[in-house]
C-alpha cells in the first residue's frame, strides 16, 4: 500500500478514491512498456464491487501475474476485515523460469496456515510488508521469517515499508535469508535503501549489527516526527520547556531532526518555577543550539484567579488552582502555534497519560504528542542513551546535551511549592511495571497483585486509569512504539460500571 498510504482507511469506501487509484494503476503499467523489469505493485483493487488487498507484477505493459492477500488481521491498529474481502482460493505460484516464486503479503506470512502447505516446493519467497515499529518486534519477524525459510528450504525476501503515517512508524529494516534461516543481507533502518543481489549465489552469512534497544526507539521517533511535519505541511515547531526530563527529551529529538532554525523554544514560568529549573531549561536550549524567549505567565494567573474570586471565594484551593497555570500555558502555546504557523509539540508520556497525570486543555495542548508511548522510564533510558551517542543522522553532532541536573532531579509538575510527582504516584519503576501489565498485557488486577506488587497501588492505578479514559480520547495523536498504544491499540469505553 506504499501508493496509497497505510492504512488507507475509510478512503477505501469512496469511489473516488479508488478511481483515482485506477488511474495511477494504469500509468504505473504504462510506464512498464517496452521494459523488461518486472514491476510489484500492491493496491487496493476493486473488482466485482469487492476491495481485496492485491498484488500485482507488471511487465511489458501487462499485469502477468496477481495475488490477493488471505489473511486480514483484525487486531490492535489493524482493521482489515472493514475494508477487504479475502480469497478463499490457493493462487497458484509464480513461474519465473524454472523457478516457483510464493509472492505473500505481510500477515500471510505471520500465520501458520502458509506452512501448512506441506506438498509445496518452493524456490523463493518474497514477502511485502507494511509492518509498524513497536519495541522487540524485530526479533520476532526475524523469527517468523527463519521459520518459513527453513520449512520450504528456500530463500526468503522480506521487504518493508519505509516513513510513517499519522500514529504508525514503518522502519524499514528489509532483509535476505538462505533457505537455512539465515540473514545474508539485511538493510538500514528508518531509511530508504535499495540493493541489488543475486537470490541463491553463495553470498556468505554476514555478522549482523546489534542495535540498542534506545537507538531503534529514538529514530523511531525522530522519523515519526520528521514524516508528520512534512507530509502535513509543517516547516515549524515549538514546545513549552520546562526544564524537567520530558520536555528536555522533546527538544533533544527535534533539535536532532529538523533544523535548528524551524524550532522555537518557550519558558513559561510562574511563581511556582524554580531556579533550577530555569537554569536546566537554559543549559539544554544552548546546548542544541536553540533559542528560548522567556514567557511569564504569574499575571495572567493572577488576573484569572481575581476574576475567578467572586465565584470561588467559599472554597478552598485545590487542583482547580494548579491547572489554571497548566492552561494559561495552554493558551499562550497554542496562540503561538496560530501565529508562527508552528506545529505545538506536547511534551507528555505514556506513564502520565496512563493515570491522567495531566491537564485537559493545559499540557495536553499540541498537534502532535511525542512521547504519548514512551513510558517515564524509558524516558530517562532515553536521555541517557542519547548522552553518550551521537548518530550520523542526527542535526546535533556532540554527547551530553542533556544536562545531568535533569537527569537526577525528582519530577515534579511545580504547579505549587515542593511539588512532587511522588506526592501523587508511586516511584514510576514500580508505576511502569504495574502500568505495563494493565495496558500492555491487559492482565487483571488478581494476576498483578501475585507478581508482588501493593494491592493498594495496583487498585489505586486501575482507578487512576479508568477515570482519566475521557482525557485520552482527546489527547493529541503520537507515534506508536508499543505493542498497545493509547490510542488505535487500546479502546476501552469512558461510561461503564465495571470496576474490580
Amino acid at each position: 500500500m506504499s501508493l496509497t498510504g497505510y492504512p488507507p482507511q475509510d478512503l477505501l469506501h469512496r469511489k473516488d478514491f479508488l478511481k483515482k487509484v485506477a488511474v495511477y494503476k494504469q500509468k504505473i503499467i504504462n510506464i512498464t512498456k517496452k521494459k523488461n523489469t518486472i514491476f510489484a505493485l500492491n493496491i487496493p483493487l476493486l473488482e466485482n464491487n469487492e476491495i481485496t488487498n492485491a498484488l500485482l507484477l507488471v511487465q511489458s505493459g501487462k499485469i502477468i501475474y496477481s495475488v490477493q492477500k488471505r489473511i486480514l488481521p483484525n487486531y490492535g491498529v489493524f482493521d482489515e476485515k472493514r475494508y477487504f474481502s479475502s480469497t478463499k482460493s490457493k493462487t497458484k505460484y509464480f513461474n519465473y523460469g524454472n523457478k516457483k516464486i510464493e509472492f505473500l503479503i505481510c500477515e500471510d506470512m505471520w500465520t501458520n496456515d502458509f506452512i501448512e502447505k506441506k506438498n509445496k516446493k518452493l524456490d523463493l519467497i518474497v514477502v511485502i510488508n507494511a509492518s509498524p515499529f513497536e519495541i522487540g518486534k524485530l526479533e520476532l519477524r526475524h523469527s517468523h521469517a527463519s521459520k518459513r525459510a527453513k520449512y520450504f528450504k528456500c530463500s526468503l525476501v522480506y521487504v518493508n515499508l519505509v516513513g510513517s503515517q499519522d500514529d504508525l512508524i514503518f522502519d524499514g529494516g528489509s532483509f535476505v535469508m538462505n533457505k537455512l534461516g539465515k540473514i545474508i543481507i539485511q538493510e538500514k533502518f528508518f531509511e530508504e535503501c535499495e540493493t541489488n543481489f543475486v537470490v541463491d549465489s553463495q553470498i556468505e552469512k554476514k555478522q549482523i549489527k546489534k542495535i540498542s534497544k534506545y537507538e531503534n526507539l529514538y529514530r523511531a521517533l525522530m522519523l515519526g516526527l520528521k514524516n508528520y511535519m512534512f507530509k502535513n505541511g509543517f516547516r515549524f515547531a515549538h514546545l513549552g520547556l520546562s526544564g524537567g526530563i520530558d520536555s528536555a527529551l522533546t527538544l533533544a529529538i527535534l533539535a536532532d531532526t529538523i533544523e535548528s532554525e524551524n524550532i522555537h523554544s518557550f519558558y513559561l514560568p510562574s511563581k511556582y518555577s524554580s531556579n533550577d529549573s530555569k537554569k536546566d531549561a537554559e543549559s539544554l536550549s544552548k546546548n542544541v543550539g536553540i533559542k528560548t524567549s522567556e514567557i511569564s505567565i504569574e499575571s495572567l494567573r493572577n488576573s484569572i484567579l481575581k476574576q475567578l474570586n467572586p465565584i470561588f471565594k467559599n472554597y478552598k484551593d485545590d487542583v482547580t488552582e494548579e491547572n489554571i497555570q497548566s492552561r494559561v500555558r495552554g493558551l499562550i502555546l497554542m496562540a503561538l502555534s496560530n501565529k508562527l504557523n508552528s506545529l505545538l509539540i506536547t511534551t507528555g508520556n505514556k506513564s502520565e497519560l496512563a493515570v491522567g497525570y495531566s491537564t485537559l486543555y493545559g499540557d495536553m495542548c499540541g498537534g502532535y504528542s511525542l512521547l504519548k508511548d514512551v513510558y517515564k522510564t524509558d524516558v530517562f533510558e532515553l536521555c541517557r542513551w542519547r548522552n553518550e551517542n551521537t548518530l550520523p543522522q542526527f542535526k546535533v553532532k556532540r554527547n551530553n546535551i542533556i544536562p545531568e541536573e535533569i537527569l537526577t532531579k525528582e519530577p515534579s509538575a511545580e504547579l505549587k511549592y515542593d511539588q512532587k510527582d511522588s506526592d501523587l504516584l508511586p516511584p514510576y519503576e514500580i508505576l511502569d511495571k504495574i502500568l505495563s501489565y494493565l495496558i500492555d498485557e491487559n492482565r487483571d488486577i488478581k494476576f498483578i497483585i501475585k507478581k508482588g506488587f501493593s494491592k493498594n497501588d495496583v487498585i489505586k492505578i486501575w482507578k487512576m486509569i479508568k477515570n482519566s479514559e475521557f482525557k485520552r480520547y482527546q489527547s493529541a495523536i503520537g507515534p506508536k512504539v508499543s505493542k498497545m498504544s493509547l490510542s488505535q491499540d487500546r479502546r476501552f469505553p469512558i461510561t461503564n460500571r465495571f470496576d474490580l
